[in-house]
């Protein structure tokens, strides 16, 4: 049985657009653009809390999509979601493409060195939104030692094996350098 959860983050919900309900929604990927409204999505709020929508229209926008939601049909009402997390069931999105990963999938992972491929004792616990990238969070194994946070960049983060759940990061050493 899977670890993993059965819902994915693909976005995060931004401000209102327009009079007639829309929003935007901001995403790391391309998953939206192969979405067939109407569909049922789970949003989440900052607490964890989590509710059901439906998506009538989806339209990219820039570098972000407009979603419009059933019910919701003026920038006032649509507003509450603002922050949310919008969520998807697993099954429901592409499969990643070669060298592609969903964030999610990394949690749970050993972290490696890169250089000398030995166990670093540390988890991937969480994987934290940021505008410029993802960072991620490891604890020691051991509940002794320092959370790490390492920019989720290639520079920081080599390879990753879901099937031996390791995770290589590069200059491990640099995190604990004041």
């Amino acid at each position: 049985m899977s670890t993993k959860p059965s819902l994915v983050k693909v976005g995060v919900i931004g401000s209102s657009h327009g009079i007639k309900g829309f929003i935007k929604v901001f995403t790391e990927g391309d998953t939206l653009i192969s979405a067939k409204p109407p569909l049922n999505c789970t949003v989440e709020d900052p607490r964890g809390n989590q509710s059901t929508i439906q998506v009538e229209e989806i339209k990219q926008n820039g570098n972000h999509f407009l979603l419009k939601l059933k019910g919701y049909d003026t920038p006032e009402t649509v507003i509450k979601y603002r922050g949310f997390s919008l969520l998807w069931k697993r099954e429901d999105l592409p499969k990643p493409t070669e060298g592609e990963i969903y964030t999610e999938d990394l949690v749970g992972l050993i972290a490696i060195s890169k250089e000398s491929k030995t166990s670093l004792e540390y988890i991937v616990t969480q994987v934290i939104d940021n505008p410029a990238h993802p960072i991620l969070e490891l604890k020691p194994k051991a509940s002794e030692g320092e959370t790490v946070l390492i920019p989720f960049l290639h520079q920081f983060v080599g390879d990753w094996n879901l099937e031996s759940k390791t995770l290589e990061i590069i200059g491990w050493e640099q995190w604990f350098e004041v």
